[in-house]
């Protein structure tokens, strides 16, 4: 189960194909035809709009099984660069979609719902009973706003149990399976909701219900999904996705491992007694011939292990460096500044994970993504303050 929605136009094709396949099988129930056997005489008609109705009630409820991830938007962007963490791979990929994709599900297929309902009513051959919702269809428009809020209802609610089983599918699998367990219950239970309470149910009963029903589930989705982005941020810093191959280059050549965090020393001369063999990153950009400058102090570091090649941001008293710590676990230049350039720093939270950011006047910023966010935070404090001050303590 992945989560598809690049583009908005691929909420409105999955919402006119759901109301096209249901009402096609509503024909067919109309019909008195049996749509699991084909057989004629099989069904009564006069249930036909009340199983759709409840179809409806399943599908918007499990909505999330009829999205993949489509990388095609990232076809003709520039190559990557390898250099640059990318974030671990969500399961569904749900929680990294932006909020306005995820919250349009909901209305843009429960609008085309609600509008086939109307062609239902035209050609049914029991229309149901006056003063409820099936049988007012045709004759009011507020039976068509129930099932519109009741349908974005019951997308919200799948929604927000997608939403905790992806927050706990990197670090507790079995509540993870669980709650996709429940969405499914979930959906079985609406679908029988839909299809006997709801089209029996007065038009004014069911417009209160919608009610209250639709801002609570709207509330929920909103504050799981936050939590869920969050959690997901936090997990994936602290234990990195890596694959055998990559955990085991990484313990091959980076035996240290050193803890994620933020790391102050004192100066490095050339020609220290730490030998150049053996000094540890980001230590060894001190010693290497083409980046030394004589006299330089190493002030701040953060490095996050979330790639083979683990990122490294680096502020001495004379610039400031992302760099990467290759196979042989040397550290790597991969982009500097003048301290003179620096602005400050920042720590921020993205779908991917916690975002360390160092700003600069006149140039581009340098990012690096994972890390431990508590850290993440001193460290960009400590840089802000670098860059006001002077000075890496208060």
């Amino acid at each position: 189960m992945k989560f598809r929605t690049h583009k908005m136009s691929t909420n409105v094709v999955y919402g006119v194909g759901l109301a096209g396949f249901t009402t096609i099988v509503f024909f067919l129930m109309n019909a008195g035809i049996d749509p699991r056997a084909h057989r004629v005489g099989d069904f009564d008609p006069a249930g036909a709009g009340i199983v759709g109705i409840g179809l409806y009630g399943l599908y918007h409820t499990i909505a999330i099984i009829f999205f993949n991830e489509d990388d095609s938007s990232d076809k003709d962007a520039p190559a990557p660069d390898h250099h640059v963490p990318r974030a671990p791979d969500s399961y569904t990929g749900f929680i990294r979609q932006a909020w306005y994709k995820v919250f349009s599900v909901g209305p843009i297929w429960a609008f085309f719902s609600a509008a086939s309902i109307f062609i239902w009513h035209s050609f049914a051959k029991s229309t149901g009973t006056p003063g409820t919702i099936w049988g007012d269809y045709s004759a009011s428009p507020l039976p068509a706003l129930v099932i519109f809020f009741a349908c974005w209802s019951a997308v919200n609610l799948g929604f927000t149990l997608s939403a905790v089983a992806e927050a706990f599918n990197r670090d507790h699998p079995a509540v993870f399976i669980i709650m996709l367990v429940t969405m499914f219950l979930l959906g079985i239970g609406l679908t029988f909701v839909f299809m006997f309470p709801i089209p029996e149910m007065s038009t004014g009963s069911g417009l209160l219900l919608v009610t209250i029903t639709l801002p609570l589930s709207l509330l929920a989705l909103f504050g799981t999904r936050l939590w869920a982005v969050v959690r997901v941020a936090r997990c994936d810093a602290a234990h990195p996705h890596l694959s055998p191959r990559q955990q085991h280059r990484r313990e091959r050549f980076d035996p240290r491992h050193q803890d994620n965090g933020v790391h102050r020393a004192g100066a490095v001369q050339q020609g220290s007694a730490v030998p150049h063999a053996t000094a540890a990153p980001p230590t060894d950009l001190l010693q290497q011939g083409e980046v030394l400058q004589p006299g330089e102090a190493l002030l701040l570091q953060f490095r996050s292990d979330l790639t083979p090649e683990p990122q490294m941001l680096i502020a001495t008293n004379r610039r400031v460096v992302r760099a990467s710590v290759n196979g042989q676990g040397r550290s790597v230049v991969l982009d500097q500044a003048q301290p003179g350039q620096l602005m400050g720093g920042s720590c921020t939270f993205d779908a991917g994970g916690v975002v360390t950011t160092a700003h600069f006047r006149g140039r581009a910023e340098m990012r690096l993504l994972g890390g431990d966010p508590a850290q993440s935070q001193r460290f960009a404090e400590a840089l802000t303050r670098l860059a006001r001050t002077g000075r890496t303590t208060p």
